[in-house]
């Protein structure tokens, strides 16, 4: 398997909330299982965090095409090129960092899907529907590539 790593680690939360999973995965961007793992780990987060069906997919979507946005746009599939994924959960909440090494992009400029231009496109409405689907989307190019942080919660 060309994953490089797949780490789990179990930390105890010193407050009331019980315990805390952390999932890491580094990969080439070649990897043909990347995507696959990516969302196993997603979804043992869920499960952890006590997601309802709904939350988990969810979760799901918005990780499976972030990382092949990460996969196919950042590093363009050059198996020199990794991908990064941390997801931390605690009941209640996940967090997935996804990471590439491309040369990032300007979230403000991506075409609006709902235009009626661009209604037909093949492509362009991945991040619309994540932001849709997650509590919060954040961006961030200052490590080189793109980083995107997806945060979910589950429903009261």
């Amino acid at each position: 398997m060309l994953i490089i790593k797949i780490q789990t680690s179990i930390r105890i939360a010193n407050m009331a909330q019980g315990k805390n999973k952390s999932f890491s995965l580094v990969a080439a961007s070649d990897q043909p299982d990347l995507i696959h793992e990516i969302e196993r780990l997603a979804e043992k987060a869920s499960n952890h965090a006590g997601f309802s069906e709904e939350e988990r997919d969810s979760l799901a979507i918005a990780v499976t095409e972030i990382g092949n946005n990460a996969i196919n746009h950042g590093n363009k599939r050059d198996p020199r090129k990794k991908v990064f994924v941390d997801i931390t959960t605690k009941p209640g909440e996940v967090r997935v960092v996804i990471r590439d090494q491309g040369p990032g992009f300007d979230p403000e400029q991506l075409s609006n899907p709902l235009d009626p231009e661009n209604l037909l496109r093949e492509s362009g409405r991945g991040v619309f529907i994540v932001r849709s689907l997650m509590d919060e989307v954040h961006f961030d190019f200052s490590k080189g590539g793109a980083e995107t942080t997806l945060i979910k919660r589950k429903k009261s």
